[in-house]
Order: structure tokens, then C-alpha cells, then sequence
């Protein structure tokens, strides 16, 4: 893996403080976060996505549009009563 180099912007009050903890590698502290924010944005595109799939095979069940109109079709209904 080839790495990348990223700037940051921060004010000085904060790099004041982040230069007060020198023990800290404050890039790793940030690659960690990136990762973790990352991770927690595809968990949830993952719950979004078996949220919606338990919901189409609902109506599939339900047999929504059994009635011989297409999908746009009742779609549009639902709008229309809206």
C-alpha cells in the first residue's frame, strides 16, 4: 500500500494544545478516527439497505401490487392521497 499525505487545517488554541501532548501521534490518532467514521458509515448504509430490502419483501408478501398495475402506478396513487 502506498501512502498519501493529507493537510488539516486547525486553530491555533488547538494546536497549542496538541503540541502541549507530544507524547501523542497525532496522526495515527486521526487515521484511527477516519477509519472508525468510515466503518460506521458503511454499517449503517448496510442497516439502511436491509431495512429497505424487509420492507419491499413486505409488500411482496402483502401482494401490494398483485392487482395488475405497475409499481409507478400505485406509487403515484400513494402520492396523489397524500
Amino acid at each position: 500500500m502506498t501512502d498519501v499525505t493529507i493537510s488539516l487545517r486547525v486553530d491555533k488554541q488547538l494546536h497549542n494544545e496538541m503540541k502541549s501532548h507530544h507524547h501523542i501521534n497525532w496522526s495515527a490518532v486521526l487515521r484511527n478516527s477516519i477509519q472508525e467514521t468510515i466503518e460506521k458509515i458503511d454499517t449503517i448504509d448496510r442497516k439502511r439497505a436491509e431495512t429497505a430490502s424487509e420492507i419491499i419483501d413486505a409488500f411482496r408478501k402483502r401482494r401490494i401490487f398483485a392487482s395488475g398495475k405497475k409499481g409507478v402506478e400505485v406509487i403515484r396513487e400513494w402520492r396523489d392521497k397524500r
